[in-house]
Order: C-alpha cells, then sequence, then structure tokens
C-alpha cells in the first residue's frame, strides 16, 4: 500500500472535513480509497511556517512515497527535505525561479505540480481591470506578503520576491499608475500597514491570495470598504467576501490537475517526466454590491466577461 504525505501551512482539520477537501474527493475519483489502497499521512502546520521544515522531515523519516506540497512554502519545505521523494506541488508562483524545477517542459528533479502562474502576467491583467473600474485612479497599494521573519528562507527566493515587486510596479507605471508595496509577513504587520496606507491616501487596494494573505482575507475586506478604497484580488473567495473584483486561475481545476499527477506517479509515472502544468482556466468574479456601496458603475466590458456578478 502506498504512502501519500499532504504537507499544508492550513489549520489540521477533522477527518470529515478532510474528507470533503477536494483532494481527498479528488483522490477517490481516480480510484485511491484511503486505508483500502492507499494511506494517507497527513502534516499541517496550523499556521507556524517554522514548523514546515519539521514536518517535511518527518514526512520524509516515515519513507512515504510521495509529497503532496499545498502552496509555495510547503513545496519548498519538501524540495529542502529531499531531492528523492516525489513531490507535487500546488500553487507555487514561478516554480523556475524558486529552484523547484529544471523547466516546465522538463522538470528534471523530483518535483513537478500545478503552479498558479508562470511569471506576472495575470497580475499585469488584474492591474488592468483597476484601469476600466477607477478609471480616475492614480495611486494603488498593493500588500506585499514577504518572507515570514526569523523563517529560514533562501536569499534566492527573498530576491524573486523583490524582482516581483519590481515588475509589478514597472507594469503600473506603464498604465499611469504608482504602485507601491506594502509589506506584510504575519498578523502583526497588517493594521501598521493599513495606517500607512490611509496616510498615503491610493484609489485601489491591490492584494493576491498567499500563505500570509489568505487567512486574513476578511480583515483585508473590511479595511478596504470601511476606507472607500476600491480592492482588487486573484482568488475568487476575496470577491465572495466582499471584495470588489477578482481575477484568477479555477482553483478547482487546478486540484484536479494536481492530483492527475499524484496519480501518474503513484502508477509510475517519474516527476521528472511529468511537465509542469499551468492553470487551464481563469474566472473573473465582480462583487455588485460592494460596487455600489462604493459608487461605481462596473463597465460593460466587464460585465460581459465576468464568470460572476455577485449580488
Amino acid at each position: 500500500m502506498p504512502i501519500l504525505g499532504f504537507i499544508s501551512l492550513a489549520p489540521t482539520p477533522t477527518r470529515d472535513e478532510w474528507d470533503r477537501t477536494p483532494f481527498a474527493v479528488e483522490l477517490k475519483k481516480l480510484g485511491w480509497v484511503e486505508d483500502k489502497n492507499i494511506r494517507i499521512e497527513r502534516a499541517y502546520a496550523d499556521k507556524k511556517f517554522e514548523r514546515l521544515s519539521v514536518l517535511a522531515a518527518d514526512l520524509v523519516r516515515m519513507k512515504v512515497d510521495l509529497i503532496y506540497a499545498l502552496g509555495p512554502y510547503p513545496a519548498l519545505a519538501a524540495a529542502k527535505a529531499t531531492k528523492t521523494i516525489p513531490i507535487v506541488f500546488y500553487g507555487p508562483t514561478s516554480p523556475v525561479e524558486m529552484g523547484l524545477v529544471d523547466s516546465y517542459a522538463r522538470p528534471g528533479r523530483n518535483a513537478t505540480g500545478v503552479a498558479w502562474s508562470a511569471g506576472i502576467d495575470v497580475y499585469v491583467k488584474l492591474i488592468g481591470f483597476v484601469k476600466q473600474l477607477a478609471p480616475a485612479a492614480t495611486r494603488i497599494a498593493y500588500l506585499r506578503p514577504r518572507s515570514p521573519a526569523g523563517e529560514q528562507i533562501d536569499p534566492k527566493e527573498t530576491a524573486r520576491q523583490s524582482e516581483f515587486l519590481l515588475q509589478l510596479v514597472s507594469a503600473a507605471k506603464k498604465m499611469g499608475l504608482e504602485l507601491r508595496g506594502f509589506a506584510v509577513s504575519g498578523p502583526e504587520d497588517f493594521d501598521p500597514a493599513f495606517r500607512a496606507i490611509r496616510t498615503w491616501r491610493p484609489q485601489a487596494l491591490y492584494s493576491h491570495q498567499t500563505p500570509i494573505t489568505g487567512p486574513e482575507i476578511q480583515r483585508i475586506i473590511e479595511f478596504a470598504n470601511t476606507s472607500r478604497i476600491p480592492s482588487f484580488y486573484d482568488a475568487q473567495a476575496f470577491a465572495k467576501a466582499g471584495g470588489l473584483l477578482t481575477y484568477g486561475p479555477d482553483t478547482s481545476q487546478m486540484v484536479t490537475q494536481s492530483i492527475g499527477h499524484v496519480d501518474r506517479i503513484l502508477r509510475g509515472a517519474k516527476p521528472a517526466d511529468l511537465p509542469v502544468e499551468m492553470p487551464t482556466r481563469y474566472e473573473l468574479f465582480v462583487n455588485g454590491k460592494t460596487a455600489k456601496a462604493l459608487g461605481l458603475t462596473i463597465p460593460q466590458s466587464i460585465l460581459v466577461r465576468a464568470d460572476q456578478v455577485i449580488q
């Protein structure tokens, strides 16, 4: 019976909660039933970044046959813990630059999976929606996720994060917008960042879902809406929670793609030979109620493209 290791930053779920996750559901669809033909060792860091390296090492000591890493930091922890056990990752941006794989077509190492994006293009498109929904905007505040203090992150990853910010600033400038980053690396950083943003007085707020911002979705949205700042994100959860607009990958499809990699490796494929996949579908969500509260009219160009207008 193969052993699948599952590592995540999320809080530990109950067994019933796990059984309802899209990951467990998709595994079952492909014929993998826990305790019948597969054993699953779950390692949850409960939002504590410093636990990831220990959890990854524990999975290696258990001699699991494959590690599924949910998100960029679990993927980095798993890659540091083993160079031989196959790793399937879900959701990192730019896995080549992160050092997880050699290339998208030929990963060449023990890791493969589904990337959130190959680069900055999807984030530039999101900035473009600012121009359409808030045409008078000249300043965009960017909640910049930064590696947690005290966490041992490869200097190359820190450099990649800095380069990403520079690319965002450059792309915004070409659209006539000034983008400024406000760094957050943990829950305690958000209130100071919010105060600094209010002082700067931007006309739009921009963020994307990461292990830093994801747990603070409601907090971010409440700040933006009470400050009457149009807000733009890359994951539909933000729009459903009250954010103005989201544009990003269809996460359910990404789960299907990544679990497909798990299935192929468990049946004998090598991760080095399985190309890293990109999201196959992107979704545009607009919160009509939030737009009305902010006094904004949703242009027809967005309405005809939207997968859903939330009322």
